[in-house]
């Protein structure tokens, strides 16, 4: 059975639902692998958000906040401080902050 991603659907979005469709779910170390280090530099930001979306995507839901622990570490010099203060919970209100960063 195929499925056509629909126009509204992110890639990542679009991953997940294949993914709880199919129940293959890969590990959060597996995961990881796909989250580079992010150092603040804004030329980076969208390539970072990318890569931990898709990491988010291809996870169990239930693995989620595992996930957020071991993505904030990542994160490196300027936006660590940042991040610190601001207290953010999961990996969406992560990306908003992040996006903020670019505009």
């Amino acid at each position: 059975m195929s499925v056509e991603p629909t126009s509204s659907s992110s890639p990542s979005t679009e991953a997940r639902r294949l993914s709880t469709m199919n129940g293959d779910f890969i590990s959060v170390r597996e995961a990881l692998k796909l989250v580079p280090y992010f150092k603040g530099d804004k030329q980076e930001v969208l390539a970072f958000i990318g890569n931990a979306d898709m990491a988010f995507a291809v996870i169990s839901l239930v693995q989620e906040d595992v996930l957020y622990k071991f993505v904030l570490p990542r994160i490196i010099v300027e936006p660590q401080t940042a991040i610190s203060h601001k207290n953010l919970a999961n990996w969406a209100e992560l990306k908003e902050f992040l996006k903020k960063l670019v505009h």
